[in-house]
C-alpha cells in the first residue's frame, strides 16, 4: 500500500504505523494535487494490478478478492465498478445499470477514480494522469482525471470494462450552500475541457449544459434555491471549461515508455 501523504496539518506516521505488521505500506510525501500524487504514486508502485481508493472511501470485505478474479483473465486490462453510499445509493456519480464494456458513449457513467483498477503496465503506454485536471490541480480544473485517462485507454484500443456489481464504498457529498456553488463551477469546468479535448461536440455539450439548466428550473420552481444555484453554475462552468480547452489530446507517453507529468516541455501546465 502506497499512502502518498500531502497534508501539512498532521503526522499520519502513528496511523500508518500501527498497520506495518499486517500490510507492507509506504508513505510518500508529494506536493498538492491529486493527479501528481497518483503520478507519484505509480512510481513508487510495484503490483501488477494498480487502484485508487481516496482516504474517505472504504472497501467491503469482498473487493480486492473480486477484483483479483477480473484480473485473472489476461484480457483484463482496466477494471471500473460502482461507487455506492452506506445508504445503497449511488454515491459520487450517477451509474449506468448494466456491467458490460466501456466506450465513449457510456464511459462517463461507468464508475470514477475510487473503482478504478488496471494493469501497471497501461500506464507505460498511456502515460499517467493529466495534472492539469482534478482537486488540487492549479488549473480551474477541478475535475476529469479518471476520465480522461479511460478516454485515452480506449483511443489506444486497450480494453476497459465495467462491472456494476464491484462496489467501493463512499458517503454522498453534501457541502454548504457556498461550497457546493464553487464546486459545480470548478468541477464542471474540468467536464467542458474534458469533453474540447477528447473531440465531443458542442451537441453533446448542449445536451448536458441543458439537463443542468433543466433541473435548475425544477428546483427553483419546487424552491431548492441552492440546487437551482449549483445548476446554473454548473452549465457555465461546463461552457467555460469546453471554450478554453484544447481541440487535442495531450501526448501523456514519452518514448522512453515512462510516466510524464502532464506538463509540456517548456513547463506549462496543459
Amino acid at each position: 500500500m502506497i499512502v502518498v501523504d500531502q497534508n501539512d496539518a498532521i503526522d499520519i506516521s502513528p496511523i500508518t504505523d500501527a498497520y506495518r505488521g499486517d500490510l507492507d505500506i509506504r508513505r510518500v510525501e508529494a506536493p498538492r494535487g491529486l493527479s501528481r500524487a497518483r503520478n507519484i504514486g505509480l512510481q513508487h508502485a510495484r503490483g501488477i494490478v494498480v487502484g485508487f481508493p481516496d482516504d474517505d472511501c472504504w472497501y467491503g470485505p469482498h473487493v480486492v478478492a473480486r477484483v483479483r478474479r477480473a484480473f485473472s483473465d489476461d484480457r483484463t486490462a482496466v477494471l471500473t465498478g460502482r461507487t455506492v453510499a452506506s445508504d445503497g445509493l449511488d454515491s459520487v456519480s450517477p451509474h449506468r445499470l448494466e456491467s458490460g464494456p466501456v466506450d465513449r458513449s457510456n464511459v462517463f457513467v461507468s464508475g470514477n477514480s475510487n473503482t478504478l483498477f488496471c494493469r501497471r503496465r497501461v500506464f507505460e503506454t498511456v502515460g499517467g494522469f493529466d495534472e492539469a485536471l482534478g482537486v488540487g490541480a492549479a488549473t480551474p480544473y477541478q475535475s476529469g482525471e479518471e476520465t480522461d485517462f479511460l478516454l485515452r485507454c480506449l483511443a489506444h484500443r486497450i480494453r476497459v470494462d465495467y462491472d456494476r456489481d464491484l462496489v467501493v464504498h463512499h458517503c454522498h457529498i453534501r457541502n454548504a450552500s457556498s461550497a457546493q456553488t464553487r464546486r459545480a463551477r470548478v468541477y464542471s469546468q474540468g467536464y467542458g475541457r474534458l469533453l474540447r479535448v477528447h473531440g465531443f461536440g458542442l451537441t453533446y455539450l448542449g445536451a448536458g449544459v441543458g439537463r443542468s439548466l433543466g433541473r435548475g428550473i425544477l428546483c427553483f420552481v419546487t424552491g431548492d434555491l441552492d440546487g437551482a444555484r449549483s445548476r446554473v453554475h454548473w452549465a457555465q462552468g461546463a461552457l467555460v471549461g469546453y471554450l478554453s480547452g484544447r481541440r487535442s489530446v495531450p501526448d501523456h507517453s514519452s518514448s522512453e515508455g515512462q510516466l510524464t507529468s502532464g506538463r509540456s516541455p517548456a513547463g506549462q501546465t496543459r
